[in-house]
């Protein structure tokens, strides 16, 4: 019987400190996975994070071919600078022992993705199946969002950034925008550690919405309290509602009987 697995960014890291998981991930006795967001989100370097997705900006086209037509086209731009060389080895390790990327939420201005051409990053699904987990997905999302966790702590840090410097619904900006008047020292730790909340519920949000069996991290401990996805209510919530079941590595080397 074949055993399904997230693993979050810290058991990603650590992996290799269990032989037996990786074992059981090279024989097939563990699928595995991890959120996209690790690389798309995480894998931006703490210090650059604020100013990197304020990068984010939409941009709008228009063309007429004749006096009776018009064309818009309306496409967002993100930039990304080069992945943090922790995370890119990461990455690739996991990748290399068979893991897959589950997609995050479909968003239209952050719905981050990862380009895939070569089709060895993502999960490999058919168009009918990727729109049913994505479905789901969004769902989970908004529900975690509705926390107030997630997304929604960075979407809120963005909100008043922008407020602060005089942004007015009749003077709109993206949220994301906001985050780059994160100037001092603190400010820009306060939105690293959004960015990664960010991840860690869509994270979550993937791995319901794809019916992975069992989510493992080994940082559980480091999040007993505050306003977190992965808190002790949350977790417990995330158990109840949808049947999410947390492990560490340990125990999931202990459960599978894998060493």
């Amino acid at each position: 019987m074949v055993t399904t697995v997230t693993f979050d960014a810290n058991a990603l890291a650590r992996i290799n400190e269990h032989a037996g998981v990786v074992s059981a991930l090279g024989d097939g006795r563990i699928k595995g996975y991890f959120s996209q967001t690790y690389r798309s989100l995480e894998g931006i370097q703490k210090n650059d994070r604020a100013e990197a997705l304020a990068k984010t900006n939409v941009v709008r086209r228009s063309t007429s071919p004749d006096n009776q037509t018009a064309n818009i086209t309306i496409e967002v731009r993100h930039y990304r600078p080069p992945l943090d060389e922790k995370y890119q080895a990461a990455v690739e390790e996991a990748l290399s022992l068979g893991l897959r990327a589950l997609r995050g939420p479909a968003r239209w201005v952050d719905g981050l993705t990862v380009k895939d051409p070569d089709q060895s990053f993502y999960v490999v699904e058919t168009i009918q199946e990727m729109v049913a987990h994505r479905e789901n997905v969004n769902k989970v999302a908004a529900a975690i969002e509705m926390r107030g966790v997630g997304r929604a702590i960075a979407l809120e840090l963005g909100n008043q950034y922008n407020a602060s410097v005089g942004v007015t619904p009749a003077n709109p900006k993206l949220w994301l925008e906001g985050l780059g008047h994160a100037k001092t020292k603190a400010q820009r730790k306060t939105v690293a550690k959004a960015i990664a909340e960010w991840s860690d519920g869509d994270g979550i949000a993937s791995h319901v919405g794809y019916g992975i069996d069992l989510y493992c991290s080994d940082d559980f401990g480091h999040n007993a309290g505050g306003p977190t996805i992965m808190n002790l209510e949350n977790r417990a919530w995330l158990s109840s509602v949808y049947g999410v079941v947390f492990v560490t590595l340990s125990e999931l080397a202990e459960k599978l009987n894998v060493g």
